[in-house]
């Protein structure tokens, strides 16, 4: 099993095709803050920017990396997407 870490945008373009099992993503929420947390002695700090012009930027960015996902994922593989509140309670879209 490989765990990559980083923004998804750049590591699937290290993923071969039709290459991947199991794929579990845990995208931004739509939350429109940035998050911080530091590790317990305060040496290291990880953010990330959960921040959107708008609703139709985050939920492009939630289209393209799923079809990026699609690219990489086997014919009998499985998708697991976390999903929030946040976007759904914001919008009406559907994303197809």
């Amino acid at each position: 099993m490989t765990l990559l870490l980083g923004d998804c945008r750049d590591k699937l373009n290290e993923i071969s095709d039709n290459s991947a099992d199991v794929i579990y993503l845990d995208p931004p929420f739509y939350t429109q803050k940035i998050h911080a947390l530091k590790n317990r002695n305060d040496s290291k700090e990880y953010s990330f920017n959960d921040v959107w012009e708008n609703l139709d930027d985050y939920l492009t960015f939630i289209k393209q990396v799923l079809f990026q996902l699609q690219r990489v994922l086997k014919d009998s593989g499985s998708i697991f997407l976390h999903c929030d509140r946040y976007a759904c309670q914001s919008s009406t879209h559907t994303v197809r």
